[in-house]
């Protein structure tokens, strides 16, 4: 597959999207754009994603399209790989519409996959009486015979007997509790609780509570305790420790529309607690009382956070 085909992560394509938006605000900011080339130089794929992201905005402004409120859905929503019909297609439905309602409930994958949830929503499934599976944000799974087929996001699964696919791996749960999460280059996969056989490559793994997994095309590593609790968003919350600020604001974004950040100074700052998912304007809030920063919100799309003057 060459590169101008490729089909990007959905991630990358969102992080695109939100550069944009950030530009829009801060057009004239030295840092912004100095922030911005850094990013694109890190990956040929966010290059890519940005110049697809350029040659469709031309064609967005052409349609008059609505406000950012409703346009930015739109453009979140649009497939992964940024295609000029297909986006079309899809902004046509949602112009003759008179507002993004009618993607506002999907995301990318929602249209062809089994089971999935849009952005800040989760869900859960039953797979028969031997398992249940719960979708976090912004997932999608598809039942494949007596098998999931993971396609985006993030999943739980649960019971006695089960068997998920991911991008880079197989896993076969036994009496189990896991976790497996698509990431930017490889698949993660933890146990809470019984015992997982992880099959890539050639190879095979058995994961027991506690354990965890990277498995990327190459490779599979042992991954240690993170300082963000992969378990807790199935109970609503978002539990961490010690983490730096600019990470838990980069978790913290998955759970809602638009672009959430931080000021450089503080980026380092390190943070503990505990926060409802279902609250995220608490959650900001919250921030503030613990450690020396404000919150500046130029629009419910673009959140910033920065020191305290």
């Amino acid at each position: 597959m060459s590169l101008a085909s490729e089909r990007l992560p959905e991630s990358i394509v969102r992080t695109a999207i939100e550069w944009q938006m950030r530009l829009r605000v801060d057009a004239g900011s030295a840092e912004v754009q100095r922030q911005l080339q850094d990013w694109l130089r890190r990956d040929t794929r966010h290059q890519l994603a940005w110049q697809r992201l350029q040659q469709v905005g031309g064609l967005f402004q052409a349609s008059q399209l609505p406000d950012a409120e409703h346009s930015i859905p739109l453009l979140q929503r649009a497939e992964t790989d940024l295609s000029r019909r297909r986006t079309l297609k899809l902004l046509g439905l949602g112009l003759a519409a008179g507002s993004a309602t009618l993607l506002a409930t999907q995301t990318p994958h929602a249209w062809h996959a089994d089971f999935a949830t849009t952005t800040g929503e989760r869900r859960r499934v039953g797979l028969g009486d031997d398992a249940e599976v719960q979708l976090n944000t912004s997932s999608a799974v598809d039942v494949q015979g007596d098998e999931l087929l993971l396609r985006a996001g993030e999943v739980l699964v649960d019971g006695a007997q089960w068997r998920v696919r991911c991008r880079f791996a197989e896993c076969e749960g036994h009496q189990a509790r896991v976790l497996l999460r698509e990431r930017d280059g490889y698949s993660e996969i933890r146990v809470e609780r019984g015992e997982a056989l992880v099959s890539a490559g050639g190879g095979q793994r058995w994961l027991r509570a506690g354990e965890g997994l990277g498995v990327s095309a190459t490779t599979m590593t042992a991954l240690g305790k993170p300082p963000i609790d992969p378990f807790a968003w199935a109970r609503g919350l978002l539990m961490v420790n010690d983490i730096r600020l600019a990470d838990f604001l980069t978790e913290a974004g998955r759970y809602r529309q638009g672009w959430l950040g931080c000021d450089p100074a503080v980026a380092e700052l390190r943070l503990s607690g505990v926060f409802r998912l279902a609250e995220p304007e608490v959650m900001l809030r919250n921030i503030t009382h613990l450690l020396p920063v404000r919150v500046v919100e130029r629009t419910r799309w673009w959140v910033r956070i920065v020191p305290v003057a």
